[in-house]
């Protein structure tokens, strides 16, 4: 018998991002409700917004007759295995709370809650009710994201010497997916400068310059870029012995092996690897649905991004902002 899923908040990650026909020739696995349609193991069978012109063209698109204004009334009539919340986020935490009692595995959209209070308290829901939660940072769940990690980790280019960062559209939208990742493969970080913070056209938020320092005094410098010139989302991992790049917002991945100089006898310089390992961040959202589907069916599997996880997250976000308040707003 197939999960039975559910969607709150019908916009753009939920569902309508499937209408850009140049994304999806990079995301086969786009939305959540595309996703969800395409995993054989879930069926989605309903959903929920206020607009009810949004409920009427997704249940359109996905076949969903069980349409609802009313999210709590959606949860009280549908006995739900898995639920997708991708409202604002000032609404999350008073859905996790409806929604805690009667839905086996909840998988919510960044940012996760406005605070980490709100987190501290879905925590000890958790912990009431059994309900799994997982969070969609999705480079988590991406597995070429994931054996970078690990080539990383495993040192296969010797010790990280310094990281350079480069993201858009405000601290807490893409800035959660560079410094969950950051935080993911080095841990929390020891130190935590903001250098500056602008406010772009169209951002509902400010950006910041950060410089962080890690474990073993790796410094790692965060700079934001204006999305209205371009888009642009970059880690590069300068290592002793090569160099790693994502690039692309996670659609291409370069290695680079030092070698001898061509030019200088006893340097070393960097060349490009043959072996450049592939990109599947277009799949990320599959292997987010695939982790709910064993979430549910394993009772000691725990989220991959958890709201403990989220909450290390959020205490870097929140120390950025409080630094942040005492710095004058630069113009672009």
């Amino acid at each position: 018998m197939k999960l039975k899923a559910g969607i709150i908040g019908l916009g753009r990650i939920a569902s309508l991002y499937e209408e850009d026909a140049m994304a999806r020739q990079y995301y086969p696995y786009l939305t959540h409700a595309g996703s969800y349609s395409k995993h054989h193991s879930v069926e989605l069978v309903c959903g929920a917004d206020i607009n009810k012109k949004r409920l009427k063209k997704f249940g359109a698109m996905w076949g969903v007759n069980k349409l609802y204004t009313d999210y709590n009334r959606m949860l009280e009539e549908n006995n739900l295995d898995i639920l997708s919340i991708c409202t604002y986020s000032d609404l999350h935490y008073d859905i996790i709370k409806s929604a805690s009692n009667c839905v086996k595995v909840i998988f919510c959209e960044k940012p996760f809650t406005r605070n980490s209070g709100e987190i501290r308290q879905i925590i000890h829901l958790e912990k009431v009710f059994g309900t799994k939660i997982a969070i969609n940072l999705y480079r988590e769940y991406d597995k070429s994201h994931l054996q970078v990690r690990e080539l990383l980790q495993k040192e296969r280019y010797g010790k990280i010497k310094r990281i350079n960062c480069y993201y858009g559209k405000g601290l807490k939208n893409m800035g959660t997916h560079l410094i969950g990742y950051l935080i993911g493969t080095l841990g929390v970080p020891e130190k935590i400068n903001v250098l500056s913070k602008r406010m772009y056209r169209g951002n509902e938020e400010f950006t910041y310059d950060v410089y962080m320092e890690f474990k073993k005094g790796i410094p790692v410098l965060i700079q934001p870029c204006d999305f209205n010139n371009y888009r642009l989302f970059e880690m590069d991992f300068i290592c002793q012995k090569g160099r790693v790049q994502i690039l692309d917002e996670g659609l291409t991945i370069k290695v680079f092996d030092a070698v001898k100089n061509r030019a200088e006898s006893g340097a070393y310089e960097l060349i490009e690897s043959r072996g450049n390992l592939k990109s599947t961040i277009g799949h990320a959202l599959y292997y987010a649905v695939e982790h709910l589907v064993e979430l549910t069916r394993n009772k000691k599997l725990k989220p991959i991004v958890s709201p403990e996880t989220y909450l290390n997250l959020q205490m870097i976000i929140e120390e950025i902002e409080r630094q942040g308040r005492e710095i004058p707003c630069l113009q672009n």
